[in-house]
C-alpha cells in the first residue's frame, strides 16, 4: 500500500470513529449480557399456565425487561399499561390471585433491578402523568408517571419552577420519590421535603393519602421505599419562582472545596443553585476541583424571563463525552473543553439583555432543563453510576481514597459531581446523616465479564472508604454490598424491612434489591 493509500485509510478510520463518537442511538440500547451471570435471567417465565385478564392492559406478556444498566435484562411474566387508577388495582389483584410479585418501574434507571424481578408483573407507570398546577397555592399536583421535563415546561409557562428535582429531567416523579433523589438545588437538597402530600395504593388495593401528619409512618417510608411499600399514584409538591441567577465558576485544589463552600456559598441566601466537579484530567486527577454557583444578582433583573430552549450542542458533547472513554488524551481535552469552551456554549440570557454585559445570566429552569441527550449513544458499552456521602470535613480525606481505588483497580471514571445534601429528617431510610456532600460518581465499562468485575471490586472497595469517613453510599444501584456493608451504612434497614412487612404481609411488592437483603 502506497503512503498516500495508507493515510486515506487512515482518515477514513477516524472519521467513522468521530461519527460512531458523535451520533445519536437510533434505538434503544439492548444487551444479552448479564452482570453477575445467572441462568435464570435468560430462561423466559412460562405463562401458559396463568389466565388472561382482558380487563388488564399488557403491552407485553412474558418476555425480558432491562433497566439502564443494560447488564440485568431479566425475565418476567410481562408488562401492564397503566394509564388510571383502576389499572394499577385491576394488576394488584391479578397478581394476588395469580401468585405474582409485582414492581412499579417508571424510566428504570436504577441499576440494580431495584424496578423489576424475575417472574414478576411490572406496572409501567409512564402512562399516568396528568399535571395540575396550583399556582396561587404554589403546588403542582403529578401523577407519577409524568417526566420532570413535563412538569418543567408546565411551570415554565406559568413562571415558576420546581423546588428540588434529580439533576436530570428524563426521570418520572414516582420513581424520584422511590429512591428518594436531589440535584442542584441544595436546598432543601432530597426532593424529599418538597413534598406536601402523596396518594399510594397499597398491596390490598386500599387508596391512602400521606402527609408527615396524616399517616405519617406510610409517608416517611413510601419516600425512599423503592416502591415496597405501595403504588405511588400522585404527589402534592411545592414550587418557587423562576428566577434569573448570575452563573459563576471557581477552580481550586480538592481540599480547599469545603472551606470555599462554607464561606460563600452555605447560608448564603442569594445561591440558588450549586454542584462541584472533579478533574480527571491525568495532569489534575481528582486533584483539582470546580464549583458552579448560581447566585441572584446584585442589581435585580426586571425583563422578561426567557422560554426554556433545549440543548443545542449534543452532538460536540456526546463526541467529547465518548472520546474522553478512551483515555488520557480524551480527557485531558475534555476537562480543557469544560474550562475554556463550556462557558461559551452555556444558555445565557442574550447580553444586550443584562445588566452586568459581562456575566452569564440564566434561568433557574434553563439550568436546571437537562435531559443528558449526549449520554446516549451507538457504543456497545454501558455507563454507570454510584454516589457516595461524605461529611463535609472529610470530603478530602474521601477523594483521596477513591483516587487510590479507581487508579489500583483500573476503573474507567468518567466524571466525578458533587452534590449538597442537608441532614434528613423526613425519610424512614436517610442516606444523609448529617449534612453532606453527595460524590456522583460515573463509571464506563464494556459488556464484558472481566471489566464487571473490576467494577464490583471496586464498588465494595469505595464503600469501605465511605463508611470509613462515616460517610454512606446510595441504593440504587448494582448491589454489590455486602448485607454487612448495608447494615453499617443503613442501621436502620432491618426495621425498615419490618415496616415493609406491616404495610405488605405477603410480600406482593417487591424487586431485586428487596429479594436479596431482605431478612425473613
Amino acid at each position: 500500500m502506497s503512503l498516500a493509500s495508507a493515510i486515506a485509510a487512515s482518515l477514513i478510520v477516524g472519521i467513522r470513529k468521530v461519527v460512531q463518537f458523535a451520533a445519536a442511538p437510533v434505538g434503544e440500547k439492548d444487551s444479552d449480557f448479564v452482570f453477575p451471570r445467572s441462568a435464570g435471567q435468560t430462561q423466559p417465565t412460562l405463562i401458559a399456565t396463568r389466565p388472561a385478564n382482558p380487563a388488564l392492559p399488557f403491552e407485553q406478556r412474558g418476555g425480558f425487561i432491562n433497566d439502564a444498566s443494560h447488564l440485568n435484562r431479566t425475565a418476567v411474566f410481562g408488562i401492564v399499561k397503566v394509564t388510571n387508577d383502576a389499572d394499577v388495582g385491576n394488576a394488584l389483584a391479578f397478581a394476588r390471585a395469580n401468585g405474582l410479585k409485582v414492581t412499579a418501574a417508571g424510566r428504570r434507571h436504577s441499576m440494580g433491578g431495584q424496578t423489576f424481578v424475575k417472574d414478576g408483573l411490572v406496572l409501567n407507570m409512564r402512562g399516568l402523568n396528568r399535571i395540575t398546577v396550583d399556582a396561587t397555592r404554589k403546588i403542582v399536583n403529578v401523577q407519577s408517571g409524568a417526566l420532570w421535563a413535563d412538569v418543567q415546561q408546565r411551570l415554565d409557562a406559568r413562571g415558576l419552577s420546581v423546588k428540588a428535582m434529580q439533576s436530570i429531567n428524563i426521570f418520572t416523579i414516582g420513581g424520584t420519590l422511590s429512591v428518594n433523589a436531589h440535584g442542584v438545588a441544595h436546598r432543601p437538597g432530597p426532593v424529599a421535603p418538597t413534598v406536601r402530600a402523596l396518594r399510594v395504593m397499597l398491596s390490598d388495593g386500599q387508596v391512602r393519602t400521606a402527609t408527615r401528619t396524616v399517616n405519617a409512618d406510610l409517608f416517611r417510608h413510601v419516600l425512599g421505599g423503592y416502591g415496597l411499600f405501595g403504588v405511588i399514584l400522585d404527589v402534592d409538591l411545592d414550587v418557587v419562582d423562576n428566577e434569573l441567577y448570575e452563573r459563576h465558576t471557581h477552580y481550586m485544589d480538592y481540599r480547599a472545596f469545603t472551606d470555599y463552600y462554607r464561606q460563600h456559598v452555605d447560608g448564603n441566601d442569594a445561591v440558588g443553585l450549586v454542584y462541584g466537579r472533579l478533574s480527571v484530567s491525568p495532569s489534575s486527577y481528582l486533584r483539582e476541583a470546580a464549583i458552579h454557583v448560581y447566585e441572584r444578582p446584585a442589581t435585580p433583573y426586571t425583563g422578561p424571563l426567557p422560554a426554556l430552549l433545549p440543548d443545542s450542542h449534543d452532538a460536540i458533547e456526546r463526541f467529547v463525552i465518548n472520546f474522553s472513554k478512551t483515555g488520557s488524551l480524551g480527557r485531558r481535552i475534555r476537562w480543557t473543553l469544560e474550562k475554556r469552551l463550556e462557558p461559551r456554549l452555556h444558555t445565557c440570557v442574550p447580553r444586550n439583555q443584562a445588566m452586568t454585559p459581562d456575566a452569564c445570566l440564566v434561568s433557574r429552569n434553563q439550568e436546571m432543563y437537562d435531559s443528558m441527550q449526549y449520554l446516549e449513544n451507538r457504543l456497545r458499552d454501558t455507563d454507570i453510576l454510584q454516589e457516595y456521602f461524605v461529611p463535609y470535613a472529610r470530603l478530602a480525606e474521601f477523594v483521596d481514597g477513591l483516587r487510590a481505588v479507581v487508579q489500583r483497580n483500573g476503573s474507567n471514571l468518567l466524571n466525578v459531581t458533587i452534590r449538597i445534601v442537608h441532614k434528613d429528617d423526613v425519610t424512614a431510610l436517610p442516606y444523609a446523616k448529617e449534612d453532606m456532600f453527595g460524590l456522583v460518581l460515573y463509571f464506563n465499562q464494556g459488556f464484558t465479564e472481566a471489566e464487571s468485575l473490576v467494577l464490583q471490586r471496586t464498588t465494595g472497595e469505595l464503600i469501605d472508604v465511605a463508611l470509613g469517613v462515616n460517610g454512606t453510599y446510595y441504593l440504587p444501584y448494582q448491589l454489590f454490598y455486602s448485607p454487612e456493608q448495608l447494615r453499617r451504612a443503613y442501621p436502620e434497614i432491618d426495621r425498615w424491612f419490618a415496616a415493609k412487612r406491616k404495610y405488605d404481609p405477603t410480600g406482593l411488592l417487591t424487586n431485586k434489591f428487596c429479594e436479596q437483603y431482605q431478612r425473613v
